[in-house]
């Protein structure tokens, strides 16, 4: 884990019976941020945002990319797919290559830099009800899958989930 400490600090003064006493307390905000990787040996540098990524892929069948996204959902039997969130109300699923990994299935909230290669898939109806299921979908919800989709999918040789967690500490 590794920790920053907020260069804001916040001095609090209050009065103490008279004006002449004073009590001073800091606040400290602390910034810890939890990284964890998974598959290969990925880095944060050089990925790009998901419009660059839209914008980079309009036309081609394939893209090898980096590529930094918010986490919607995770499969929540084993991590062994999520759901990016690119914007204008597109997602995209991200499995891993040759399901050698997994990601944490609290994943989902979190920034996730993925590395690997991105394509346009058809999801058959039989894959799209094992994926509701493995996302504790009800048996009413599976059942009204009925069509396949079109949609960005994502082949990833190397993910970095991360978290930012805030806390205060008064002193």
């Amino acid at each position: 884990m590794i920790k920053y400490i907020a260069a804001s600090f916040l001095l609090i003064l209050m009065a103490c019976g008279s004006s002449e006493t004073k009590e001073v307390k800091e606040i400290i905000e602390e910034v810890n941020i939890e990284i964890t990787k998974h598959g290969n040996d990925v880095s944060e540098e050089g990925a790009i945002t998901p419009v660059e990524f839209l914008a980079k892929f309009k036309g081609q069948d394939s893209l090898e990319v980096k590529l930094s996204a918010n986490v919607i959902d995770v499969c929540a039997k084993k991590g062994c797919w999520m759901n990016l969130d690119l914007g204008d109300k597109k997602t995209m699923r991200v499995t891993f290559l040759d399901y050698g990994f997994f990601v944490p299935k609290d994943a989902a909230g979190k920034l996730a830099t993925i590395q690997g290669v991105a394509t346009i898939d058809t999801t058959d109806v039989a894959t799209l009800k094992h994926y509701a299921s493995d996302a504790n979908a009800t048996q009413e919800e599976i059942d009204a899958i009925t069509e396949p989709e079109y949609n960005y999918a994502f082949e990833a040789t190397g993910v970095i989930i991360k978290e930012e967690i805030l806390s205060t500490i008064e002193q």
